[in-house]
């Protein structure tokens, strides 16, 4: 069982990479560009991303930050063929590597997701917004997921209603609320008349699993 979770970022080599960076990052033509354009743009055959990745990483010239960026990238590269423990492995050394590289952290988390194990995703994910990312409406989405999946839907609406804060224009956060209901019920009795509590219910799965 699998989840549909969200790849929050790839690393350029010095700089964290968004959508709107990825514009102005200039990088070189080897392998690691290869692997970063790979992971960014999710361009052609993953398999061929993965050797590029796998090429850059055996140079014994990439420095230690590009080399932790290489391991996010190719953490990305292997989620998007399905292989979560590879892509738990090489987040996990990236981490290791530069423990305040957030897009390692949060990509551990969207690994942890798909093999199931959200106690240990949502801590990732926590260590990523702690340490940093350039996609916190992905990351959020992804945090509100494994709050959901250990019952917390409390913290899984307000996470979800994060997301399509920071981007309006992000459906998936905005699909994921429809799932929701707030009800407003008066407040116990002694209480002002005035003061009301709030419900979340959850009317169906805003996480998606499939086989």
């Amino acid at each position: 069982m699998r989840i549909r979770y969200l790849v929050p970022a790839c690393v350029a080599f010095g700089l964290l990479c968004s959508a709107a960076q990825a514009q102005l990052i200039v990088v070189g033509s080897g392998a690691g560009s290869a692997c970063w354009r790979a992971a960014e743009f999710g361009a052609g055959d993953m398999n061929i991303g993965f050797t590029e990745c796998t090429r850059a990483l055996e140079q014994p010239s990439m420095s230690h930050y590009n080399r932790a960026a290489t391991y996010v990238n190719r953490a990305v590269v292997r989620m998007r063929a399905g292989d979560s423990g590879g892509a738990l492995a090489d987040a996990s050394m990236a981490a290791e590597m530069i423990p305040r590289l957030g897009e390692a952290h949060v990509n551990r988390g969207a690994a942890l997701l798909n093999l199931m194990r959200p106690e240990q995703a949502l801590e990732a994910i926590d260590m990523g917004i702690e340490a940093g990312s350039n996609k916190l409406h992905l990351v959020y989405y992804n945090r509100a997921s494994a709050k959901y999946l250990l019952g917390d839907i409390r913290g899984a609406y307000f996470d979800y209603l994060m997301s399509a804060e920071i981007d309006p224009e992000f459906t998936l956060a905005t699909d994921a609320l429809s799932h929701f209901q707030v009800i407003t019920r008066p407040a116990a009795s002694g209480a002002p008349a005035t003061e009301t509590v709030e419900e979340i219910v959850a009317l169906s799965s805003p996480v998606n699993l499939y086989q």
